[in-house]
């Protein structure tokens, strides 16, 4: 009998039989084993689910009948520390609801646990506001007896205790089933911080009518019920009459009250990792959780782990929504200040917080790329020239433009208004050097204000030198009055008290114009400016405080804050905290707070070792076609194909993900017939090219900065593959022609770029077509990001055609390891035979003489610990003199 390659063979043939069955299953995708077998620290299927969908799917045992749908839901950074697993932000409108299920309703006399991550954005807690709901399961329509419980967000600590809300917490209630009656009505007391995960967990105790909450894996406060009622607690149940259960059985809601009363009590924040238990979790479990999330070096997932405690209902709450991409506000105007993307947005990319796993956006102008965020106007971002104001950001600007200038952030009516009203900021020159260059502004960012008269305007410059690809702080502020005051990485640059300033209006100063209010922008002018002046680099962390000056001590703060991989307060809860004047009055939160940490819709995940640190996103593209389709891949491979014009997939630049010297560059691609110029296959760098020649930039082939790259790519219009590194004067790399018949062909090619340490070789279908001495290797890439089908930051050089199963690896793979990576793929080589053939008494395990580069194993279980290598092989077999028992065969590399 025969086996393909990577098959576990039995020695005895009733196990043979059963066998064959897995053997089957097992072909679907040989090529990603051999692949993973190698550790890339970056492995692209480009198979991505391009939809998302309107549910948080449930991974306990009750399956999708603990699904939650989703409303208005969207996706931010998660829970769990040195993880790039998302949850789900709630935002005022949002919810996500469970329908009534009796395994998430135990009897009264029973005990289970919820379990879930918080992260808070906004501290109404009393007024209007009171009550948001993180998590809600009770039976509340007018005038019905309540069953179930709920937790309610309380102040976040005793600053606010004259606000009419003394507690400080989480509360926790239960209902009895008589009338409005509580059962069990504890609060932690323990404080929280708005832009800070909290892990907070319930044990109801059936036994003892006990109810407990842990805090961030400690026990905060305990209640036992003493009331009249037969139990503390009644379990929410579906037999309400239908008049008066008008939405059906009590659901269990994530945002909001749930379906009793729809939306309700709205939870601002996100929530993360929720679980439902039919068991009262230990102390020690509770806690090994909560050890595990903060913990970057687990040696345990944190799902597994939890798995492993038997959840009913474990929603990850990581499911990509459904709807378009926007830009979440996390300040006070919430969903309805959120910023619509126009599609053309690279995201995720690179952030200035440091020792975080957050990102910001990339925005790009080149090659129509005109990637911009927009918000439609609302009062609260533009208040009356009378109301201080504070404009905060983060830029790492990538191109030198200055005429048109670059336009970061635009809040100004202009087109054909005659007169202009707002404000806009635009990039000036990063040093004095450029002063002879046509559109010379001065240095720095100026922050332009209009005076509502004609076209008149005044406003600042900071006067302070930039370097393009590192991160800047900067931040305006308006007194009220007259004077603009500006600030570089928390340092005065500029300031003047002779300043003047109209608000935009709704409707505009000019009534007879026609036009709407004006927007607000992000990565060039807004619409009411008709757009351009698009930004070349990236934006982060952008806030508007409406009310409120930020003070030079809170700016040099949240400056400090933000280079700091460990500080004391987050960067994000500075922001959200800043106007509290600790007087019980809420509400001052900034207006907006866009913090560009959204995953993309279109994300690019990655299977190698460094997983979501260097997931990517599809720019301008999809996976659009099928891959290849031989027997080494899953039957439904999919690949993405690139129009050489613009489509291109950016991987961002991860420190982890910054190889030099030794390296391989790997993909599976079907090029079009027509490439122009040097078409980058995979390619680290070279940065944005400059748009001038200075006295002292480093200047060569127009390349600001380090101009270094590492490429695989078809070069010469079509006529060569090419593999090697580019300092801006030497190519170092290896070179081949293209046969005839690649380009526009119908199959696809296994092309395989590495260095060694002391050459360069190319490889096309397993062999060897190229190589160049060289030991230096690949060249340090710093301002540069990685990209699939485009230079590093997508501004040119794009390949045309499809390219599928993309891999980086920090070393370079032995020939052998390409042949076999190339044969593990392709129909004529996915499927190398194991024969098993029985003779005399004798069994002889052998597979073809051209498969090289293996070790044949045995095992007599199928547990990953006890496979070992057979002894006595000799060239391409081995006979066994006994056949008793059973045993399985293997080959691996």
């Amino acid at each position: 009998m025969q086996f393909p390659l990577n098959s576990t063979i039995p020695s005895g043939l009733y196990s043979l039989a059963i066998a064959l069955a897995a053997v089957s299953a097992a072909r679907a995708d040989t090529y990603s084993t051999a692949v993973l077998q190698d550790n890339p620290l970056g492995y692209y299927r480009l198979n991505d689910v391009q939809a998302g969908s309107n549910v948080n799917a449930n991974a306990g045992s009750l399956g999708a009948a603990g699904n939650a749908t989703n409303l208005n839901t969207h996706l931010v950074p998660g829970a769990i520390v040195g993880s790039h697993n998302p949850a789900t932000y709630f935002d005022s409108t949002a919810r996500s609801i469970i329908p009534w299920n009796a395994a998430l309703n135990p009897s009264g006399d029973k005990s289970f646990t919820i379990e879930a991550w918080f992260y808070p954005t906004s501290d109404k807690v009393a007024g209007s506001f009171i009550g948001p709901a993180p998590i809600m399961n009770r039976y509340s329509y007018p005038g019905a007896a309540r069953q179930g419980w709920v937790y309610f967000q309380r102040n976040p600590d005793d600053t606010y205790s004259g606000d009419g809300q003394s507690d400080v917490g989480w509360n926790f209630r239960t209902y009895t089933g008589e009338g409005t009656g509580t059962g069990i009505n504890i609060t932690t007391g323990v404080p929280y911080r708005l832009g800070e995960w909290q892990h907070v967990v319930t044990v109801w105790d059936g036994p003892t009518q006990t109810a407990t909450i842990f805090v961030n894996g400690v026990e905060a406060v305990s209640g036992t019920y003493s009331g009249g009622a037969a139990q503390g607690y009644t379990a929410n149940t579906d037999d309400h009459s239908p008049a008066e259960a008008v939405n059906g059985a009590s659901g269990l809601s994530l945002g909001s009250y749930n379906n009793t009363q729809p939306g309700e009590n709205p939870f601002r924040g996100a929530i993360d990792e929720v679980a439902f238990y039919s068991a009262a979790l230990t102390g020690p479990q509770i806690l090994a959780h909560y050890q595990n999330a903060t913990n970057s070096a687990r040696t345990t997932p944190y799902d597994t782990l939890v798995k492993s405690d038997n959840p009913v209902a474990y929603l990850r709450m990581d499911d990509p929504p459904a709807g378009p991409d926007v830009a979440v506000n996390v300040g006070a105007l919430q969903h309805g200040g959120q910023a619509d993307n126009n599609g053309k947005l690279d995201h995720p990319g690179a952030s200035p917080l440091a020792g975080t796993t957050d990102t910001g956006y990339n925005f790009h102008f080149r090659n129509n790329g005109n990637g911009q965020a927009d918000v439609p106007w609302t009062a609260e971002n533009n208040p009356d020239a009378t109301v201080p104001f504070t404009v905060e950001a983060w830029f790492r600007p990538t191109n030198d433009r200055q005429n048109p200038g670059a336009s970061p952030i635009n809040n100004r009516l202009a087109g054909s208004a005659a007169n202009r009203t707002g404000w806009v900021m635009f990039q000036r020159a990063p040093n004095e050097s450029y002063s002879g260059v046509s559109g010379y502004e001065g240095v720095g960012w100026n922050f332009r204000t209009y005076t509502g008269s004609g076209g008149s305007s005044s406003g600042l410059t900071t006067g302070v030198p930039y370097s393009l690809n590192e991160w800047q702080h900067v931040v305006t502020t308006w007194d009220g009055a007259s004077t603009l005051t500006m600030y570089v990485n928390g340092e005065l640059a500029a300031s003047s008290d002779a300043v003047s300033y109209a608000a935009n209006t709704n409707p505009p100063g000019d009534p007879d114009s026609g036009l709407t209010a004006a927007d607000l922008s992000i990565g060039s002018y807004n619409k009411a400016s008709n757009l351009g002046n698009y930004y070349e680099g990236g934006i982060d962390e952008v806030a508007i405080y409406n009310g409120y000056q930020l003070t030079a001590e809170q700016i040099k703060a949240h400056y400090a804050a933000g280079t700091n991989a460990h500080p004391a307060i987050n960067y994000e809860t500075l922001v959200l905290t800043a106007p509290y004047d600790g007087q019980s009055t809420q509400g001052l939160q900034p207006a907006s707070y866009w913090r560009f940490n959204d995953p993309a819709p279109l994300l690019v995940r990655n299977s190698g070792v460094l997983g979501g640190k260097a997931a990517g996103s599809y720019e301008q593209s999809i996976n659009g076609i099928s891959g290849p389709v031989t027997a080494g891949f899953a039957p439904d491979n999919k690949a993405a194909n690139l129009d050489g014009t613009q489509g291109w997939i950016s991987l961002d630049n991860p420190a982890e993900l910054k190889i030099h010297g030794a390296i391989t560059l790997e993909a599976w691609i079907k090029p079009a017939a027509a490439q122009t110029g040097s078409a980058r296959i995979i390619s680290h760098g070279p940065p944005t090219p400059s748009n001038y020649v200075t006295p002292d930039q480093v200047e060569i082939n127009g390349l600001t900065n380090a101009p270094n790259e590492v490429y695989l790519s078809i070069d010469g219009d079509g006529a060569s593959y090419s593999v090697g590194t580019f300092d801006g004067v030497d190519i170092r790399g290896a070179t081949a022609a293209v046969p005839a018949g690649d380009l526009g062909g119908d199959n696809w090619i296994h092309l395989v770029g590495i260095n060694d340490g002391t050459v360069w070789k190319l490889y096309r279908n397993g062999d060897l077509i190229g190589s160049s001495s060289d030991p230096l290797g690949a060249l340090v890439v710093d301002a540069g990001d990685w990209a699939v089908g485009a230079t590093g930051n997508g501004w040119g050089q794009y390949y045309a055609g499809g390219v599928d199963e993309v891999a980086i690896y920090d070393h370079a793979l032995a020939e052998a390891k390409i042949k076999a990576h190339y044969q593990a793929g392709t129909s004529t080589g996915a499927a190398p035979t194991l024969s098993v053939n029985l003779s005399a008494g004798k069994v002889t395990v052998s597979w073809p003489a051209a498969v090289t580069g293996y070790t044949l194993q045995s095992t007599d279980s199928l547990a990953p610990s006890n496979w070992t290598a057979v002894s006595g092989v000799s060239g391409n077999s081995i006979t066994l003199d006994s056949v008793t028992g059973q045993r399985f065969y293997r080959l691996i590399q």
